[in-house]
């Protein structure tokens, strides 16, 4: 492991400076690394991020980029603000957490949600190594009934078809969560769970009926992806409760098809970049299957 960490320390400075072939980067590095361990930190939103870098190309990213791994934080910077009680579903190992957590601040909570166990231990040590006692880290998925369900593991881990492979995980609903722990107000909701949308907006219907609702930052996957996919179903329940429903293709999907020129240009001015050419109309959302797409819910 020794003789990578050069490697390792060059290709960071490399991409600080050429932002081009991360990925390709990335798997050399695994490749270099073999099937051994490796753990390294990356400083992130002013706190350290642990990474079991052995364990995906995503994890070699997060190392590579830092905070330019999530191109999409310019969307949600705006609602955002300290004091807030902020809910992370779907947290996968902590990196979107710790960013709430610098926009909130001591004042404000989080709780952060991920059932898969590996992501599970990596979130929670990363919220444990930074002190962060108002962030409260909860190895569940959530949904629209408490009880158990099929999960199949990994990275991107979700719940699968009936009767497909996979460990049982508990669930919770964020209605009930919110009634058993006294959580006095929500004032934002980050949900990436890999097509289980409609299920976890259907267990937080009595937060969505609040007149003070929260703000709302869903990515919505198509069956295309993940079995349990479906905008069109996601996007008319979204809009029983809201009138400002922004919707974007994916920002990462985005970038991915622009040239080198193009994505340096995006560096001088992401929000523009974002903001203006990722944006769609809502019925986009619904009528493709096989995309997926954020949506910016505002009360």
């Amino acid at each position: 492991m020794l003789p990578l960490k050069p490697a390792l320390q060059a290709a960071r400075v490399a991409h600080s400076l050429f932002p081009f072939s991360q990925l390709r980067t990335a798997r050399l590095l695994l490749g270099l690394n073999g099937q051994q361990p490796l753990e390294v930190e990356r400083r992130m939103f002013g706190y350290e991020l642990g990474l079991k870098a052995h364990r995906s190309t995503t994890h070699m990213l997060l190392y590579l980029q830092g905070e330019k791994f999530l191109s999409d934080l310019t969307l949600i910077a705006p609602h955002v603000r300290p004091g807030m009680v902020a809910f992370d579903v779907g947290a996968n190992i902590g990196y979107l957490s710790l960013y709430l957590r610098s926009r909130i601040g001591p004042d404000g909570q989080l709780h952060s949600f991920e059932p898969e166990p590996e992501n599970f231990a990596e979130l929670d040590a990363n919220l444990r190594r930074n002190n962060l006692d108002n962030c409260h880290a909860v190895q569940a998925a959530v949904g629209s009934q408490e009880g158990t369900l099929t999960f199949a593991t990994g990275l991107n881990g979700y719940v699968p078809e009936d009767g497909a492979p996979g460990i049982s995980v508990p669930v919770v609903t964020l209605d009930g969560f919110i009634a058993k722990h006294g959580v006095p107000r929500v004032d934002f909701v980050k949900i990436d769970v890999e097509g289980f949308e409609l299920d976890v907006l259907t267990g937080m219907k009595a937060v969505l009926s609040r007149r003070d609702k929260p703000i709302l930052y869903v990515e919505v996957h198509g069956r295309g992806e993940y079995p349990r996919g479906d905008p069109r179903r996601v996007c008319e329940l979204l809009e029983e409760h809201y009138r400002n429903i922004r919707a974007y293709v994916s920002p990462d999907d985005f970038k991915a098809r622009q040239g080198h020129v193009r994505r340096m240009l995006g560096r001088l001015s992401p929000f523009d970049s974002i903001e203006r050419q990722c944006r769609v109309d809502l019925s986009e959302v619904k009528q493709h299957d096989t995309l997926r797409y954020q949506l910016l819910c505002l009360p």
